[in-house]
């Protein structure tokens, strides 16, 4: 071939490519162009995050924020996955998401397998009645927490959800032994509108289910409320989690993406009736029905997260507490008991899945002045005896073995351990119950002592949450029962381990009239 030749064909496949070229430039080329000559100049980047279309999380795509954070160039790609936990953190963990939204205990079980890709920078929102356990009235025989114990029950519920969440706490907190021993009583569909058109059908006896198809099916002939997220807290919280490598490679970005979304709740916080227009027209709810709900959910802003969930204080004599933490504590314990997880995946250590450094940076930029006054601890009026004896019992804890010294009411090492983590369950998960205390020996001797006995260690137990825990002295009262109310044979239990379980100290959660 003559050099002439070759130089023309070079030339050509050149221009080719120089055209080729030009043709994939021009469309960057005018965006950066429309970029350049508008409000949105200062483009920096976009936050993809994994979620699904929960109420709690609206906030998050809701015309407020989508405005405020693209005037500050930052763009909002939100991807509803239906709630399939496990799939959105397989995508998180292979870096498609930089950001995920979930409860506490979705990540500590869905995030295990993938070593934790991410840490908690934010806490979004908590359940309180939100979700929910209803049930016809003629299967509830006493109306509390107790009647669920009843493996003949069927349970209808959507798994690995809130509602299984839900089942599980409650199963753990108030030792639900028959179900905690067998399945089958376990009703698994697809979702909460499945519950309620079974509940609709009479298909079940008891159903788990969240709003707004929770208070739909309270409209239902024969349907009572036995147990929900309105009765506790710490359990149930949606947070914000950010992959450890975006925040270390764009931490500029995550903190104005958190710096928008407060200021978003704020804007809302002062505009209810906007907030529950532009809701309604995001989901297929009517306005009345949407105030309910909202009202059932409880978001935290930014000095609630600094200062009652992160340990970041506000004021010198305001010491801040960590609610985090503790959650982290109290959903890793349940899940352990209920058998989701088989060891601990944090190895006692939750700071391993937090970062407090944004809020703290926010805070000191912004100050994170709170809304309003926080309500402070619960208080409980005194009571006489025969006020305690007509307050309603929700239920009964937990039973742990809570070892006392040798035929005296002096709590061993272990035992104060025990009561120290009762403590932490009746001070952060069940904050507004009155308790009372009650203990029990096993048959054998004479009965005024075992009384006598009973009494005394469970007034040995109340000194000790009041001394070292300080609960409410008002909150508290100690009974003695010596033999006299045997606790119930678990299946499958051998006598020894029975007999064993007969000495004990019983929390009976009571509803009171908390001031």
């Amino acid at each position: 071939m003559r050099k002439s030749t070759a130089g023309a064909l070079l030339l050509i496949v050149i221009g080719l490519l120089g055209i080729l070229a030009w043709k994939l430039a021009m469309p960057l080329l005018f965006k950066q162009g429309l970029i350049d000559t508008s409000d949105a100049s200062s483009t920096k980047g976009t936050v993809r995050i994994g979620g699904d279309n929960y109420l709690g999380y609206w906030f998050i795509t809701s015309p407020v924020m989508k405005k405020s954070a693209s005037k500050d160039g930052i763009g909002i790609q939100f991807t509803d996955d239906g709630g399939t936990y496990a799939a959105r953190l397989q995508k998180f963990a292979a870096g498609e998401y930089d950001c995920i939204v979930l409860p506490v205990n979705s990540y500590l079980t869905h995030g295990l397998p993938h070593q934790f890709p991410g840490v908690i920078v934010a806490a979004i929102c908590e359940s309180k009645g939100a979700d929910g356990i209803v049930g016809f009235a003629e299967k509830l025989p006493s109306k509390k927490v107790q009647d669920l114990d009843d493996g003949q029950l069927a349970i209808v519920y959507t798994a690995d959800s809130p509602s299984a969440f839900l089942l599980d706490l409650t199963i753990a907190d108030f030792d639900l032994a028959q179900l905690k021993s067998g399945d089958q009583w376990r009703v698994e569909v697809n979702g909460s509108r499945d519950v309620y058109q079974r509940a609709e059908k009479g298909q079940g006896d008891m159903f788990v289910l969240w709003e707004p198809d929770l208070s739909r099916a309270m409209r239902l002939p024969g349907m009572t409320y036995v147990w929900g997220s309105d009765k506790f807290s710490g359990y149930i919280l949606d947070v914000f989690v950010f992959h450890r490598d975006f925040i270390k490679k764009k931490p500029d970005l995550a903190m104005d993406f958190l710096k928008h979304y407060f200021r978003t709740l704020s804007v809302y916080a002062n505009n209810r009736d906007q907030m529950l227009e532009e809701m309604a027209r995001a989901t297929d709810l009517k306005q009345h029905e949407l105030s309910a709900i909202v009202d059932k959910i409880d978001w935290f802003d930014l000095h609630e997260n600094c200062t009652e969930l992160f340990g970041i204080s506000s004021r010198a004599d305001q010491p801040a507490k960590d609610g985090m933490i503790s959650t982290i504590i109290a959903n890793t314990d349940v899940l352990l008991r209920t058998k989701r997880l088989d060891r601990d995946p944090l190895e006692g250590n939750p700071y391993l899945i937090t970062n407090s450094v944004f809020l703290e940076d926010l805070k000191s930029a912004t100050g994170a002045a709170p809304v309003a006054q926080s309500s402070g601890p619960v208080t409980f009026r005194p009571l006489d005896p025969e006020q305690w004896n007509q307050l309603r019992e929700v239920g009964v804890f937990r039973v742990e073995p809570i070892t006392f010294q040798s035929w005296n009411n002096l709590l061993t090492q272990d035992g104060k351990d025990t009561v120290d983590r009762i403590a932490a369950l009746l001070a952060h998960n069940y904050p507004n119950y009155r308790v009372i205390i009650r203990g029990h020996t096993a048959p054998g001797g004479d009965e005024s002592e075992n009384e006598k006995l009973s009494l005394e260690r469970a007034q040995s137990v109340v000194q000790y949450l009041k001394a070292v825990h300080s609960l409410d002295a008002n909150r508290l009262m100690a009974k003695g029962v010596g033999s006299s109310i045997p606790p119930e044979k678990k299946p499958g239990e051998s006598m020894r381990a029975y007999q064993y379980r007969q000495s004990r100290v019983e929390f009976i959660a009571l509803e009171g009239n908390a001031l």
